[in-house]
């Protein structure tokens, strides 16, 4: 649930290629298949639904029940917590050359904020895909969850994220991108054997968020025209890459870059990179004038892998359009609720709400016996050293899975995660498999 305001917790064009989305996002309105050319181990190839066409799960449905403890700050002792969700996807082939994928996910989750509601449901993915015999070109019409970047906390060039999470049921980043709602858009791929290029065009086709339970929200993915060219490549066996251009209605263009690198056996670098005219949003909340400019965003981490099968990813990551120091000292100095509203903000638009921030992201397999996993991650704010933690142990029979789940934001009462009302969260998670 939304951790920032106070429910439990649960990846360069050319100039004419940019002008040409620019000018399309600027008129006024009239893992399925997965865009991650960068897997997180290694570089791949740029062929990302040629991929899905042989690796997809005909069928995934899972349930999935949780109760736990959700300790309160300032004295306002712990509340019960619980939640269910119905997770499922499907990849129907009617025909050669020819998929449909549908996901969706169920989630009712108490506590709630007031005003706001417990049952969601979140239609992830619902489109229609083509590819021709030779694989090298593909086509594709609906609702897709299309992501880029190999970072782990925050991806700059993730572009279609902002308002897909309905909800949140864990605090995992990685999870949080597979939970999202996608973007009703055109997707045409040409793909070559070292790369690929992709165009992405999602249309307007409401005004205004919904928070109606079976709403399928499109107010909050294709509330403006929005385009993407995506250039992705490999150079040599080690280092796999990405050049993406991104137009959006109402704002200017947006450059990226991002790539991984395989430094060694056991060690791989990441990196991802994004540019463009923003506002400073905090300073915007407390009424100043907030003009824009060019603004950076950039991530970059190392994974190291040990013969154990523990996997350690250590990233740091820059947001320019983030408040300084200053502007949040000021917004602290007005009470918690101009910072609550900026981290919601920030939170709906899975962005940093700090201009730096460190994270440790540890994973173990066969954590003492084979079916016992361990993650976790410690994200660390630069600027005024608050933290937050969560860990999860998982073990895995046949068709069920036992989980705990633990987290807890520490810090003083002007800083990041010391402003989240809740401090601390425990919870028993039993997933039952189809």
């Amino acid at each position: 649930m939304r951790i920032a305001a106070g429910r439990p917790s649960t990846p360069f064009i050319a100039a004419a290629a940019a002008m040409a989305l620019a000018a399309w996002a600027a008129c006024s309105p009239a893992r399925a298949a997965d865009d991650d050319a960068l897997a997180l181990e290694a570089p791949t190839d740029a062929a990302p639904a040629a991929r899905a066409e042989t690796t997809a799960p005909a069928m995934r449905l899972y349930g999935e029940l949780a109760t736990g403890q959700l300790w309160r700050r300032g004295g306002l002792g712990h509340l019960d917590s619980r939640r269910a969700s119905i997770d499922y996807s499907q990849t129907f082939r009617p025909a050669p050359g020819w998929r449909i994928v549908l996901s969706n996910r169920l989630d009712d989750m108490h506590p709630v904020d007031a005003g706001e509601r417990a049952t969601t449901n979140s239609l992830r993915e619902a489109f229609a895909s083509w590819q021709d015999e030779g694989g090298q070109t593909v086509v594709e019409f609906g609702r897709i969850n299309l992501r880029n970047g190999p970072a782990y906390g925050t991806n700059p060039t993730d572009y279609f994220r902002t308002n897909s999470l309905r909800a949140i049921a864990t605090a995992d980043p990685l999870a949080l991108r597979e939970n999202r709602l996608g973007t009703v858009m055109l997707r045409a791929q040409r793909l070559w054997a070292d790369g690929g290029l992709t165009l992405a065009l999602a249309p307007k086709l409401a005004d205004h968020r919904s928070d109606a339970p079976f709403s399928l929200d499109l107010g909050a993915t294709n509330g403006q025209r929005r385009g993407l060219l995506t250039w992705s490549g490999k150079s040599g066996d080690r280092l796999g890459w990405q050049l993406l251009g991104y137009a959006e209605q109402g704002r200017g263009p947006q450059w990226g870059a991002n790539g991984t690198a395989l430094l060694s056996d056991a060690v791989v670098a990441h990196g991802e990179y994004s540019r463009g005219r923003e506002h400073d949003r905090l300073a915007a909340l407390l009424g100043e004038a907030a003009p824009s400019s060019v603004r950076s965003r950039w991530t970059g981490g190392l994974t190291y892998t040990a013969p154990t099968r523990t996997a350690i990813t250590l990233e740091y990551a820059h947001d320019g359009a983030a408040p300084s120091r200053a502007v949040w000292d000021a917004a602290a100095a007005q009470g918690t609720d101009v910072l609550g509203a900026y981290l919601l903000d920030a939170q709906q638009r899975q962005d940093n709400a700090s201009r730096g921030a460190w994270l440790v992201y540890v994973s173990q397999k066969s954590l003492g016996t084979k079916n016992l996993d361990l993650n976790g991650f410690v994200r660390v704010n630069a600027d005024d050293r608050s933290r937050f933690t969560w860990a999860e142990l998982r073990y895995h029979w046949d068709r069920i899975d036992g989980a705990l789940q633990w987290w807890q934001a520490s810090g003083n009462g002007r800083s990041e995660y010391g402003v989240i009302p809740n401090r601390q969260s425990l919870q028993v998670i039993v997933t039952l498999f189809h």
